[in-house]
């Protein structure tokens, strides 16, 4: 489970997309199952993370939370099913920590 695995990254876009009154993808973030997650970026600053839910859905859109020390996109489909998330700009965090034990 994404809450269990990234319990620190499932806080700030919960949270995060509390704020912006977006409770239809923050009651997704429960049930979330972690698909793939892997780093594409050599200095591993930067994640994908794909989850269960997403398989065979198409890109909508995709929107930042609000952490100014690295960006979380939000990726979701038109049917408003959360896909994914990508994690950019993230190195020397406590979460590039977290991501590297999660996704090897």
């Amino acid at each position: 489970m994404f809450r269990a695995k990234l319990p620190d990254l499932f806080k700030e876009v919960k949270d995060s997309l509390l704020d912006e009154n977006l409770e239809k993808f923050a009651s997704q973030l429960d049930g979330l199952e972690i698909g793939i997650c892997e780093s594409f970026a050599s200095d591993d600053s930067a994640f994908t993370i794909s989850f269960t839910s997403g398989k065979n859905e198409d890109i909508e859109d995709t929107f930042p939370t609000r952490n100014n020390t690295y960006t979380v996109m939000l990726t979701y489909s038109k049917n408003s099913t959360i896909i994914g998330l990508d994690v950019i700009g993230c190195e020397k965090t406590n979460l590039q920590k977290q991501l590297m034990a999660c996704c090897t």
